[in-house]
């Protein structure tokens, strides 16, 4: 249970740590509390000065800072949003939690499952608020498909296929993203497009009872966009999955580092009266619009399902990116100021954690590793 109370009509003021250029606080969170009534963007925090105040200056926010430390620490934030690189993310959580403020984490929330484990017993034993950034379970079209499984569309679910792509991690990359090919800072396409998409598969089927998997590293060397410069890829850039859920059901996955003008999003579920096929533009399955189809035992084809109104929280005007953060920062907002736990948790950031922790595991032994 967490000790923070605010009213239902009060307003909620958020600092963002991370928060300039292209970056994610900026281009997703920033707009997403601009359009949610009863949130307020009250402080910003990037690495220069100059930068924070010209996001400060651009969405009309009181503060800012260069020092992340002073944002945790300002009376006038309430809530933390934290939106940077994730090597930092551990460090920066333990500051939030010793300032006993709720918090708002960008996935993957900790380098390893290590640390994700000790900032979830944290968290719980100060009884402070915490949020991993699990956005694909959140969004509309996963909840309603969610809910289609759930109501037997396709009956018994006998076996799930996923195909993917993770665009950073072929041999050219943005300078930006040059440490996203580093395994050792836990920002991989394993961890990132995969995580955030296996996720919203297992918040729809259930979780592994058993996983088996190979990866590799087909492109070790990485060019640096523009630059003429090099790096050395120590992260896989193919990862092929396979196992059982709890259920019974059989899932295989297989993730490709790189451009693609296949697929990008390819995700089947096959069951005893039917089948939905959920795709995308992006392997990523919270950053780009979703399209599900859909067809039952006799039927004629694939054809596809529109998600209700009903399922739509987020302004309807904001860029897909943005939307998708909004519809979980409205779940945050609900479970601050009533007490429920409808966000993610800190519970299922290492649940996804022991699931890539596993999967890690047999890729390197080659055999399956089962899960509780």
């Amino acid at each position: 249970m967490t000790r923070h109370a605010f009213a239902p009509d009060q307003t909620i003021r958020v600092g963002i740590i991370g928060a300039s250029g292209p970056g994610w606080g900026r281009i997703a969170h920033l707009p997403a509390i601009a359009t949610i009534p009863g949130l307020e963007a009250a402080a910003v925090s990037t690495t220069r000065l100059e930068s924070a105040r010209a996001t400060a200056k651009e969405f009309g926010i009181p503060e800012a800072y260069d020092n992340p430390d002073d944002l945790i620490g300002s009376d006038s934030v309430d809530l933390v949003i934290l939106a940077v690189r994730v090597e930092h993310h551990y460090g920066l959580l333990r500051k939030i939690l010793q300032a006993g403020k709720p918090v708002y984490s960008e996935w993957p929330s900790g380098s390893n499952l290590q640390q994700t484990r000790e900032l979830r017993d944290g968290f719980a034993a100060a009884g402070v608020y915490a949020a991993p950034g699990l956005q694909a379970r959140s969004t509309p079209a996963i909840r309603y498909v969610r809910d289609l499984v759930r109501d037997c569309y396709v009956g018994r679910v006998l076996s799930s296929t996923l195909v993917g792509t993770g665009t950073p991690w072929g041999d050219v990359v943005d300078p930006r993203n040059a440490y996203l090919q580093d395994d050792a800072l836990g920002g991989t396409m394993m961890t990132i497009p995969f995580g955030h998409t296996i996720d919203g598969v297992c918040s729809v089927l259930g979780e592994f009872a058993s996983i088996a998997a190979m990866t590799a590293i087909q492109q070790p060397a990485v060019r640096l966009d523009g630059t003429g410069e090099t790096v050395e890829k120590t992260t896989p850039d193919q990862l092929l999955v396979s196992g059982q859920l709890a259920d019974g059901a059989m899932l295989s996955a297989h993730y490709r580092g790189g451009k693609t003008a296949g697929t990008a999003l390819h995700w089947e579920i096959n069951g005893t009266e039917g089948t939905l096929v959920v795709t995308a533009p992006n392997g990523s399955m919270q950053l780009s619009p979703l399209t599900i189809q859909g067809a039952t035992a006799g039927g004629n084809g694939l054809r596809e399902i529109d998600v209700p109104a009903s399922y739509v929280n987020a302004d309807p005007s904001l860029p897909h990116a943005a939307a998708t953060v909004a519809e979980t920062l409205l779940l945050v907002q609900h479970d601050l100021r009533h007490g429920t736990r409808l966000a993610p948790t800190f519970d299922d950031a290492v649940t996804r954690k022991e699931m890539l922790d596993a999967l890690r595991r047999a890729a390197d032994t080659g055999t399956t590793q089962h899960l509780a």
